[in-house]
């Protein structure tokens, strides 16, 4: 298998943006909102570039659609030859 990918959707990246600015709104620090942030990508990177498959099968969202979770987001995603496309990241109970 050739060395894997994570890039992240428009729709993936804005969601992203939103949750910082949740955060900001906590009254949270720069420092802190940035460095959860980077333990999502550094997680994500961890997880996915090893174990592709590891999240459940999403099939109601397309074909190769899995999600996997952590700290309560859930992070949807596809992979596609050496890429794995993160789509969208919810909370249940967040905006």
């Amino acid at each position: 298998m050739s060395e894997l990918t994570i890039v992240f959707s428009p729709r993936a990246r804005q969601r992203m943006q939103e949750i910082a600015s949740y955060l900001y709104r906590q009254n949270l620090s720069n420092d802190f909102v940035l460095d959860y942030l980077n333990r999502f990508e550094d997680w994500l990177m961890t997880v996915l570039i090893q174990f592709p498959d590891s999240g459940t099968p999403m099939p109601e969202f397309g074909f190769n659609v899995r999600r996997v979770v952590y700290q309560r987001y859930s992070f949807v995603y596809r992979v596609r030859a050496d890429v794995i496309e993160i789509l969208t990241v919810y909370r249940e109970n967040l905006p």
